[in-house]
């Protein structure tokens, strides 16, 4: 007689039942970590390593690393030392011109027209980032400056909308998506019942 014990079979549906719940529990924490760390990050898990950088152990958005730092820097030079990259003479001209790069292409990703891509994302952030501190300085200077909230409101406004038309967009084309999906096997069905009768 042998000392091994044999290994206890086990139950298909159950191993199914416990693969779900595990599958549940760890969707569960991802959406919690997601909610943890979305005022730093703006992305849900599975984007941080497209969307984020890492800072000590937490995810930050890339577009906000960039942005932020050059904003608040170059409104700091300008607010406090009067230092400007450009002459005020020719402002608000280039805060707007400055803007633009980052809007197309926030636009034209979110509408779907280009895939996203992290070295254009910096870049034309940057830019913006320019424009956004100097014009915090206008209003760091002066309270409801238009060469601060004029931008944000036009640039704001339009990648908001760009926001809620991708998004809408996404939606249409994965109805699509499910609706084909279900017309195929829709086919499918009809096909074998056909060839079994």
């Amino acid at each position: 007689m042998s000392s091994e014990n044999p290994e206890p079979a086990t139950n298909p549906v159950a191993m199914k039942m416990f693969e779900a719940k595990l599958a549940s529990i760890a969707a569960e924490e991802n959406r919690l970590l997601g909610r943890k760390n979305m005022w730093l990050a703006h992305h849900w898990p599975e984007h941080y390593g497209e969307r984020c950088v890492k800072v000590g152990s937490r995810h930050v958005c890339r577009r906000c690393a960039a942005l932020y730092p050059i904003g608040f820097l170059t409104a700091a030079l300008f607010a406090i030392k009067g230092f400007t990259f450009w002459p005020t003479e020719i402002d608000p001209a280039p805060i707007w011109i400055l803007s633009i790069p980052a809007t197309v292409a926030y636009c034209a990703e979110a509408l779907g027209f280009i895939k996203y891509n992290p070295k254009v994302q910096v870049a034309t952030t940057i830019a913006a980032g320019f424009a956004f501190g100097h014009a915090l300085g206008y209003e760091l200077q002066e309270r409801w400056s238009t060469e601060f909230w004029g931008p944000i409101a036009v640039f704001g406004g339009i990648w908001f909308f760009a926001t809620v038309i991708g998004l809408e967009r996404k939606k249409r084309l994965e109805r699509r998506k499910v609706l084909r999906a279900m017309a195929t096997l829709d086919a499918l069905a009809q096909a074998d019942a056909a060839s079994s009768a």
